[in-house]
């Protein structure tokens, strides 16, 4: 049945939702305003964002520990600080409002770890610099399903109901119900903290097989985050694995990978034309690497 919401409706009443409260607001303000410094930032969030920003930082920054948030503006910079700032304050936004019978986010939790551990797997054979993008996109990709399941709860519980009766993936049963999808939400979310587009698109797109990258965008971000997303979904979750476990257990995958993605470069790029025409295919074997070595420790979910 449509959604009893026109598609405008929608989007009003999501730009317009408060996602944080106003001392982050305040905190992300100082981030943009190159004049500001780090004791002013550190002394204006609370205690449980604080915590919350840490527990983030520590895994974008696999090996760097992350110890105080006064560190974190020091070593991070302002623009990582901010991108881990809103995630960390949109995470705590919503488990306070969030239905537990309605929505797992424990699940939720460990899905977006294990998305961010294999980013940052593909993110390192290919040798893509960005890696606090990387995990950024994992950990916020799916971020409309908790706007839908807090704020539209009918809607999510007609969206799930119809995934199970039809067996369909969310961004299909989501066009059906909403005539929009958990994606495009996120996007519009973060661009409302002014989040940059590049990883607003990669998270608009994240589950959009096919696209076409415009030129002038990230299209490594975009391949890698929905490579690493497709990847995970075709694995059970790990248990009593966190991701640094899981970038350990794939420490020989990424030194395999990156030798023979450096042997394959010039042969691929030779038949292809060009480096962006090439990456596909040079991804798609460092998935291939990928997914043959999850299948030693993880159970492959049936299609």
């Amino acid at each position: 049945m449509p959604s009893a919401y026109t598609i405008e409706d929608m989007w009003d009443k999501i730009k317009n939702l408060p996602l944080i409260d106003v001392a982050v607001f305040d905190v992300i303000s100082l981030l943009d305003d190159p004049d500001s410094n780090f004791e002013q930032i550190a002394g204006k969030l609370s205690p449980d964002i604080a915590a919350n920003f840490l527990t983030m930082a520590n895994s974008a920054y696999y090996g760097r520990e992350v110890r105080s948030i006064s560190f974190a503006v020091r070593v991070l910079g302002y623009g990582q600080m901010k991108k881990i700032l809103t995630s960390a304050a949109l995470m705590d936004h919503f488990v306070q409002r969030m239905d537990l019978e309605d929505f797992n986010f424990e699940k939720f939790q460990a899905q977006a770890y294990f998305c961010a551990a294999i980013s940052k797997v593909l993110g390192e054979i290919i040798g893509y610099e960005e890696s606090a993008d990387l995990y950024t996109v994992s950990i916020l990709q799916n971020i409309g399903k908790l706007v839908l399941a807090v704020y539209f709860r009918e809607k999510f519980r007609e969206i799930n109901a119809l995934k199970i009766s039809e067996g369909l993936v969310s961004r299909i049963a989501e066009q059906r119900v909403l005539g929009i999808t958990h994606g495009e939400i996120g996007a519009v979310v973060l661009e409302k903290f002014k989040i940059p587009k590049e990883i607003c698109n990669a998270i608009r797109f994240h589950d959009v097989l096919g696209r076409i990258v415009p030129e002038g965008s990230d299209f490594e971000l975009e391949f890698v985050s929905r490579e690493s997303s497709r990847l995970v979904a075709g694995f059970t979750l790990p248990k009593k694995m966190n991701a640094q476990d899981i970038m350990d257990r794939l420490r020989g995958t990424v030194d395999e990978g990156r030798k023979r993605y450096r042997e394959n470069m010039k042969e691929v790029l030779h038949s292809k034309g060009g480096y962006r025409e090439a990456f596909e295919t040079l991804i798609n074997q460092a998935v291939g690497l990928i997914r043959r070595d999850l299948k030693v420790f993880l159970r492959e979910r049936k299609p």
